[in-house]
């Protein structure tokens, strides 16, 4: 026998480990476990911040839903633990609001979009300076206690039903669909940054509305970029590692993105007849339709015109706010301050004529921060705790007589 045939018989016998190939199988299982439980320890770590830091209850990623009718809704039961809750309707309040009002209560809905409903500071500085506003500190808050202060009635109640980017023909639909099933005495309107100063040619609030683009991803021809958007929207509202990092990223790419890019500017003579012919055709229609209806109905309705850090005012601003605006002028259009001052009188204008017909009320929230020493804003358009109080003040001084005339006038229930 040869020796190298020996050898290879001692190697055997002797029981020498031989190396054997690894399956296919056992490749892939491991190559899988590599890759999720990293991701599984980031998603705990999400998890684990959004609740620490964040506020984040558990359950609601997002304060808001798809609606059927109006693109977007208040997530019912939403909780944000820094002091943030919608009831079981959507309204940002903590108990659910009764179809049926006890007797003798004389009942507003606050409608609009963000300012109304109270968010944060969307500001680099503000987010850091006001992160959240709580329902305590929100204009719908600090309204009813005036109110309950100041009337003789037996109770007040204002419901806050504003929410975040709507606009007024949201308004229109919102009020047939839910608000009027609840039978309000006063409807209040806080509106004018989302859709009162649009001046790009040929705009029109229902089919430009942004947070349309979600049902488009859905409707629209199956294409494999929709079915990456709307892959990576339900991993934002499902996954909170991608939640957490969307969150985080997005501003930054789109700071990167602006690198290098020329600060747009605006041509505030085209930009203002734009906005003339725009108005006619979309918010003032909404407006006149909205305070028809609230007639009909036999309800007060009172319209107002929003703040917003841009206008030309009577608050000297403070350190704080001066770098907001100085943000804004650096980083906003061109002409954009001048084309608001401008365009402010206009829309008063064209809402005083559109609510003239109806017996609606209108409210000019421009400029109510005078003498007021403290941040009133977090940013271009959203509001500090002290100028919610202070604007709820501004406006319950001038609601208080139509609320006193209007509940006398209204049947004993």
């Amino acid at each position: 026998m040869s020796e190298e045939v020996c050898i290879g018989k001692r190697e055997v016998g002797t029981g020498l480990n031989v190396k054997r190939p690894v399956s296919r199988g056992v490749k892939a299982i491991g190559i899988v476990l590599m890759i999720m439980v990293p991701l599984g320890i980031l998603e705990l770590s999400s998890y684990q911040y959004l609740r620490i830091f964040e506020g984040y209850d558990g359950i609601h990623l997002m304060n808001y839903e798809f609606d059927d009718y109006k693109n977007v809704r208040p997530t019912p039961r939403y909780i944000d633990t820094r002091g943030v809750y919608h009831n079981s309707q959507g309204f940002r309040e903590v108990q659910d609001t009764p179809l049926k009002k006890d007797p003798g209560t004389y009942r507003i809905f606050i409608m609009g979009g963000s300012t109304g409903y109270g968010v944060g500071g969307l500001s680099r500085a503000g987010k850091a300076k006001y992160p959240v506003i709580s329902n305590e500190h929100t204009i719908d808050t600090y309204l009813e206690r005036y109110l309950k202060g100041k009337s003789g009635l037996s109770n007040v109640e204002v419901i806050n039903a504003a929410i975040t980017s709507h606009q007024s023909h949201h308004h229109l639909i919102y009020l047939n669909q839910t608000i009027l099933k609840y039978h309000p005495d006063m409807v209040i309107f806080i509106d004018g940054f989302n859709d009162y100063y649009k001046y790009e040619k040929g705009f029109d609030q229902f089919r430009d509305y942004a947070y349309q683009e979600r049902v488009h991803q859905y409707m629209s021809e199956p294409t494999v970029a929709a079915w990456m958007g709307y892959t990576g929207w339900w991993l934002f509202r499902s996954s909170h590692l991608v939640h957490l990092a969307g969150k985080t990223f997005l501003p930054v790419w789109q700071y990167v993105r602006s690198i290098g890019q020329p600060r747009a500017k605006m041509d505030v003579e085209t930009a203002l007849a734009n906005l003339q012919e725009n108005a006619k055709n979309n918010f003032v229609q909404m407006v006149e339709r909205n305070s028809l209806i609230l007639k009909h109905e036999g309800i007060a309705a009172v319209f107002t015109l929003q703040p917003e850090l841009i206008f030309r005012q009577s608050k000297r601003f403070t350190p704080f706010e001066q770098d907001l605006l100085n943000e804004m002028n650096a980083h906003w259009q061109e002409g954009l301050a001048e084309f608001k001052d401008k365009a402010r009188p206009l829309v008063i204008e064209f809402l005083r004529q559109a609510i003239s017909k109806n017996g609606a009320h209108f409210i000019d929230l421009t400029d109510p921060f005078g003498g007021m020493s403290e941040d009133a804003y977090t940013d271009y358009c959203h509001l500090t705790p002290e100028g919610n109080k202070r604007l709820a003040e501004y406006l319950g001084e001038r609601i208080l007589p139509i609320v006193e005339r209007h509940s006398l006038s209204k049947p004993v229930q």
